[in-house]
């Protein structure tokens, strides 16, 4: 049951806000040769109606559609017979199709005012953009950044033979290859780059507090016993207001859209009359 309304929901969706942006744009194209593309048991589907249709599809898609249109043409008439064929056997009439359609029609109607009172009148300018850059610096920073080696032995008896073996010279990457049990072994016991709280804590504590190319003493952790070489550091970096430009533009929309809709739904409350049954709503 559910699954036929949702499908019902959908089907209008897409229709109501095809034919909303038809009927207002058509009116300009009175002057244009309005070729006939499909006749579908006497319903006509124009040329520059089936290009209004693609236009009205979301921007992922349209160039698909482009390409595949007699594919898309058959989707079309498709529909319209199932439709037809629907509106013959009175599904029309049905009191719970109309119900979902009438539920549909409200969240359709919705839609378009928040496209039309929120979405279109959105403006973001460079100065917009430079402002929220200065007041959020500081969530465009890159984080600080360790690369570390490491071997891992089972035992704290393998793990002091690795330790007197490097002390006399023994080349960390080397004996990584040759002694370590992690699956890094093979990459000389190389980690890579990692920001801090991503590793286990008792092994980031080792890490913090060496030199480039120090080595640290045996450290125990749940997977066992390590040996840990630090190969860099990056410190945090101050990424420009260029950089991030496109992600701030998003945040500002997303800050300029809570704004509107707050707006539009406060000046509704404040000029509708309201009345809430609080004790049918408790019951």
């Amino acid at each position: 049951m559910e699954q036929w309304k949702n499908i019902i929901v959908n089907a209008i969706f897409v229709l109501l806000c095809v034919l909303t942006v038809a009927g207002v744009s058509g009116c300009g194209r009175t002057d244009k040769k309005e070729m006939v593309l499909a006749s579908i048991g006497g319903e006509v589907i124009r040329v520059a109606d089936f290009e209004e249709r693609i236009s009205n599809l979301p921007a992922r898609y349209q160039d698909v559609v482009r390409k595949k249109k007699g594919e898309y043409l058959e989707e079309l008439v498709n529909d319209t017979l199932l439709y037809q064929e629907a509106i013959r056997g009175g599904l029309h009439k049905d009191p719970e199709v109309k119900g979902v359609i009438q539920e549909a029609k409200k969240k359709i109607l919705v839609a378009r005012l928040l496209k039309d009172r929120v979405d279109d009148v959105i403006e973001i300018t460079d100065g917009d953009v430079s402002e929220y850059y200065e007041q959020h610096k500081e969530d465009y920073m890159t984080p600080e950044v360790m690369r570390v080696s490491h071997i891992l032995v089972p035992t704290r008896k393998e793990a002091e033979d690795v330790m007197a073996s490097l002390s006399s010279g023994a080349d960390f990457e080397e004996t990584a290859k040759a002694k370590s049990v992690d699956p890094t072994a093979q990459r000389g016991g190389d980690i890579g780059y990692f920001p801090k709280g991503q590793l286990m804590t008792e092994f980031e504590n080792a890490c913090s507090g060496l030199e480039i190319n120090e080595i640290s003493g045996i450290v125990r952790t749940k997977l066992g016993y390590h040996i840990i070489k630090l190969t860099d550091r990056r410190l945090p970096e101050q990424r420009s207001s260029d950089q991030v430009s496109e992600k701030i533009r998003e945040e500002v929309r997303t800050l300029k859209r809570r704004q509107l809709f707050n707006g539009l739904l406060e000046g509704l409350r404040n000029s509708t009359e309201i009345i809430i049954n609080e004790k049918a709503l408790s019951g």
